[in-house]
């Protein structure tokens, strides 16, 4: 069981490396992570074929058998320092950003105009429909209304 420790944990750290890749493929800088994802499958089937091949081997572990576990922890954390590089010197496409944000406001602004607006509307039917007036009846007229002719 402990000659599958150190295999399998450079199999782990290779599987997340094709995956961080993989995943980077899909950002803005996707063409930058093409190569990163090859050299991450290979070196996964790599260490899939160590791990294959960790049962013929001894109980004992020697120098050798680190050096899978070596390599593919320092790839990981070549792809996580690689990614964090791209990402501080390629900048976002600004006119898209300020573009969806103007977008977004224009909606925020529409809604708040069209609620204004209803609540406007249902006040002025309500005042129409309900709104105070003079009574014609002449009981109720004032004293110098009843006096004119």
């Amino acid at each position: 069981m402990i000659v599958y420790i150190i295999p399998i944990t450079a199999l782990l750290l290779s599987f997340m490396s094709l995956l961080a890749s993989m995943r980077f493929i899909f950002s803005r800088q996707g063409m930058y992570w093409i190569f990163p994802a090859i050299i991450s499958l290979l070196l996964f089937f790599d260490n899939l074929r160590t791990l294959l091949a960790a049962g013929e081997a001894g109980a004992s572990y020697t120098v050798t058998d680190f050096i899978p576990f070596v390599i593919a922890f320092l790839w990981y954390m070549m792809i996580v320092v690689f990614h964090y590089a791209l990402k501080k010197t390629i900048p976002g496409n600004r006119f898209e950003d300020e573009a969806r944000k103007n977008r977004a406001e224009a909606e925020y602004l529409m809604k708040v105009e069209m609620r204004r607006t209803r609540r406007v509307r249902r006040e002025k039917k309500e005042y129409l429909e309900n709104g105070a007036f003079v009574p014609s009846v002449p009981e109720y007229r004032s004293g110098d209304e009843a006096e004119r002719p």
